[in-house]
């Protein structure tokens, strides 16, 4: 009895390997994606400045039975390539610059016919400068009596002050707001004690009688408020800003006008317009992101 027993259980035992060994699937042998290497081509993680060339190569090759049948980049999640092919060996080359985002991620899929899928990823990551910013802004022009005019941003904080108080902070002072609609038709505009801008403030304490007067320079920009939003580093100023076409106020201002500007500092910085009311008593608000 006990020989039966014995030999059912190995006959079980037997059984269970057979159809072990038979329901079994091979492992999938997926494609295989190799990047070029060696000058200008980008292999692995880098850092990059803004606006740099980026190039990647890949090679891919199947696994000798299925053939590739689509290749695909994404670019932080957007499709930017989809291919569709028919070989068993495939090399690619993939330019593009380095945009103002913190952080890119490149990610590149190879599918073969069977469905298997290899894919690979790169993080190109800026090398920006820091920025402050500030919103909220609201200067008052020549006339308003409730909101200060002037404006410094030394000391990586945005300080406003009434022109009296202006007059002993003037190696801070980076900009003012006024209003002119006369000789001149700037209306609602911005500029600084170093721009011989006459005739709008009186009194001993007006910029024009200041001994330190900072020059700021402005450009009107082709940016929108949703750009503007989301610029987290000073790689879009810098690149906003356009020496050959600066002018020492920025003025005709309206919500929704960005402005790249240069302090007397050196430092660069973006100006979005948010708000305009008014006239010579009126004010401006205005959100700013600027160079540490």
């Amino acid at each position: 009895m006990k020989h039966l027993v014995l030999s059912a259980i190995l006959l079980l035992f037997g059984t269970a390997i057979i159809f072990s060994g038979c329901n079994k699937e091979e492992d999938p042998i997926p494609p295989v994606q190799t990047f070029t290497t060696g000058a200008g081509y980008i292999s692995s993680d880098i850092a990059l400045p803004f606006a740099d060339s980026m190039l990647f190569g890949i090679h891919v090759k199947s696994n000798g039975t299925d053939k590739l049948v689509k290749f695909q980049v994404y670019a932080n999640g957007t499709n930017v390539v989809d291919s569709t092919i028919s070989t068993h060996d495939f090399t690619i080359n993939i330019g593009s610059y380095k945009t103002f985002l913190d952080k890119e991620v490149w990610k590149f899929v190879s599918t073969d016919i069977a469905g298997n899928i290899d894919s690979d990823s790169i993080t190109v990551t800026g090398n920006f400068g820091e920025i402050n910013s500030f919103s909220g802004i609201t200067l008052g022009a020549q006339n308003n009596t409730t909101a200060k005019g002037f404006v410094s941003f030394s000391n990586n904080a945005a300080t406003t002050y009434t022109q009296d108080e202006a007059f002993n902070h003037q190696a801070d002072i980076d900009m003012f707001c006024f209003y002119e609609n006369a000789a001149s038709v700037n209306l609602m505009a911005l500029a600084a004690p170093g721009s011989n801008i006459n005739g709008i403030f009186t009194g001993g304490t007006a910029p024009s009688e200041y001994t330190t007067k900072n020059v700021t320079y402005f450009t009107k920009t082709d940016l929108n408020a949703t750009l503007f939003d989301l610029v987290t580093n000073d790689a879009l100023i810098a690149a906003s800003f356009d020496p050959d076409n600066k002018f020492k106020k920025a003025k005709l201002l309206t919500a929704g006008d960005v402005y790249a500007f240069k302090l007397a500092s050196g430092k660069l910085g973006l100006l979005k317009v948010t708000n305009v009311t008014g006239v010579e008593d009126g004010s401006l608000e205005f959100s700013v992101k600027i160079q540490k």
